[in-house]
């Protein structure tokens, strides 16, 4: 028998009327996703990758604003779907997990996470 692991999953939608620009909007994404920085100086180029959220914690990207979360990080990712309010509208589904691939994903990003913190 597969050996299971409990999960969340996580959909969300963002309401783009509710952003007061796009700016704001951009800055939910980053937060989310991070994203990277590219700055030239005195001829030189200099590129800047900032973590997200998903960075941090071990996830599974299933589609488009679909994500199969660690359950020990689900609380952390509430907290930030929370503090956006009526932008972005959020659900959280509690799953066991079969496929052994999506598993040492998670145990890869843990080990990761725990090695970045040391």
């Amino acid at each position: 028998m597969p050996r299971e692991e409990e999960a969340s999953l996580l959909t969300y939608n963002t309401h783009r009327e509710k952003f007061e620009s796009v700016y704001e909007r951009n800055k939910f994404y980053r937060g989310l996703f991070g994203y990277k920085q590219t700055v030239k100086k005195n001829g030189k180029k200099y590129e800047y990758e900032k973590d997200g959220l998903m960075d941090q914690i071990p996830n599974a990207r299933i589609d488009d604003s679909v994500f199969i979360i660690s359950k020990g990080k689900v609380q952390r990712v509430e907290n930030y779907f929370m503090d956006w309010g009526e932008k972005v509208s959020h659900h959280i589904f509690k799953v066991l997990i079969e496929d052994r691939n999506i598993i040492e994903q998670f145990k890869d990003k843990e080990d990761g996470s725990e090695e970045a913190k040391t």
